[in-house]
């Protein structure tokens, strides 16, 4: 098996689009779609790269395991017997679902820490904070999140952790910032309908603001999602421009579907760079759980998604050449 693909490039200035569809193209025609599609009884077609992006995104209705609506956390379970899970799995890792665990640069702009369940959110600032005592600089750390209440697992795991009490995704992220920066009471309160926005100025060194942002969803009353939340924070916290460096941190296997909606609603729109790491090996055996294969593969299908929301938005007037899965 080949090392993971790499994720669609976006430097300061904004995504080229060529570079971006030649991206896309590599990925969705690799060997390991192609193998990992067949499995399922799908093959993965000739043709332009966005027409192969349609007919592959179809066909990943088969790994639609939360009907639509369910939660991550509540994704039915398959057993696919001994023989076939480990590899699906080692294909579901080829295709580079889980990123890089470090950044490539020493200073960033702004950093975005995807917000998530209680053991996620923790997770995430964890690792944000040892970025930051490892030297990290950024001019704003913002948390991000939505107004989603949060349920009794993550209540009793909260009491268990002796967390201070939260009601909502964002409060989730406040309390991981809270904790792990070791922030007072914010210095500044906004809020409006559907959305909240919290600051501290210049809490320790190398950082000159962190924000935490309930976004507003665009769906109600379903919750806000990723692409909510960056919208959000650009329209709220900061607008970026073309020439700043924006890193976002999550955690596989989420990293190439939410680096796609990053490249696309705020480097296609403002300019700017855009990086996506997940946390290291330390933060997921502290924060991280096992996830099943059919999560796996749900997950392959939101990459999908993005990476065909991506293309539509970038490709070049002109479809490539015909690819052929090889």
């Amino acid at each position: 098996m080949t090392e993971p693909y790499a994720l669609p490039p976006c430097e300061p200035g904004g995504p080229d689009p060529a570079a971006v569809a030649a991206s896309i193209g590599e990925w969705v025609t690799s060997p390991a779609m192609a193998e990992l599609v067949g499995h399922f009884g799908g093959a993965v077609p000739d043709g332009p790269v966005g027409s192969v992006l349609d007919r592959v995104a179809e066909f990943s209705q088969v790994w639609d395991f939360r009907a639509g609506v369910r939660e991550r956390f509540d994704t039915a379970r398959v057993d696919y017997g001994q023989d076939l899970d480990p590899r699906l799995r080692a294909l579901i890792h080829a295709l580079g679902l889980d990123g890089r665990e470090h950044p490539a640069y020493d200073s960033y702009d702004h950093v975005l820490v995807l917000g998530g369940g209680i053991r996620v959110a923790l997770g995430r600032t964890d690792y944000t904070a040892r970025l930051l005592a490892g030297g990290l600089r950024v001019r704003t750390l913002t948390g991000l999140g939505s107004l989603r209440w949060r349920d009794d697992r993550e209540h009793r795991e909260g009491i268990r952790l002796g967390l201070d009490p939260f009601e909502t995704e964002a409060d989730m992220m406040t309390v991981g910032l809270r904790r792990f920066l070791d922030l007072p009471e914010p210095a500044t309160v906004r809020e409006g309908e559907g959305w909240w926005h919290r600051v501290w100025a210049a809490p320790r060194p190398g950082v000159e603001e962190v924000h935490v942002l309930a976004a507003a969803s665009t769906r109600p009353p379903r919750r806000a999602n990723t692409a909510d939340t960056l919208v959000g924070w650009a329209e709220h916290v900061h607008t970026p421009t073309a020439a700043e460096r924006v890193l976002l941190v999550t955690n596989a296997p989420y990293v190439r579907h939410q680096h796609c909606d990053a490249v696309r609603l705020l480097g296609g729109r403002y300019g700017c760079g855009i990086e996506t790491i997940g946390f290291d090996d330390l933060a997921m055996r502290e924060w991280g759980r096992p996830l099943s294969t059919t999560e796996l593969l749900q997950e392959v299908r939101s990459s999908l998604l993005a990476m065909r929301n991506l293309h539509d938005a970038f490709a070049p007037s002109r479809e490539p050449e015909r690819v052929k899965p090889a």
